[in-house]
């Protein structure tokens, strides 16, 4: 999936260092925006969901810094979430979720972007990847 918005500005960023507070950092930063913003509280609580979920990859996974950037064209909440590691992630979705695959620990972090967001995607990025999100406002 690729991105169909290039022209976008950011309008908000924060740079997380790989740590196990990433994620509640980068939760707190889109809960501010929304809040400023005055964004529907549903979206705020979806966003604040998948940008963790992004994060937490980035930090899990990546094993880099991830720099969040939220964009607020129109009636959408665009989140990218950028690392410095260049391996995509592998996405395959399961059907059907056994028992074994709901007591994974990790693993289920971008079928819940999938099944969430409006619309998102993977690109690859001058050394890292970008994997962003869109709501519907």
């Amino acid at each position: 999936m690729t991105s169909e918005r290039p022209e976008l500005d950011v309008e908000a960023e924060l740079r997380l260092p790989p740590s196990p507070q990433a994620a509640a950092q980068a939760r707190k930063f889109i809960s501010d925006f929304c809040a400023a913003a005055e964004l529907p509280a549903s979206t705020c609580q979806d966003a604040a969901l998948l940008v963790s979920e992004l994060v937490t990859n980035a930090v899990i996974h990546g094993r880099t810094t991830a720099t969040v950037e939220v964009h607020r064209p129109a009636d959408t909440l665009r989140v990218t979430v950028r690392d410095d590691n260049p391996q995509l992630p592998a996405f395959g979705e399961s059907p059907d979720l056994n028992a074994q695959t709901l007591d994974a620990e990790s693993g289920r972090g971008l079928l819940i972007v999938s099944k969430t967001a409006t619309r998102w995607g993977i690109e690859a990025d001058d050394g890292g990847k970008a994997i962003w999100f869109e709501l519907t406002v």
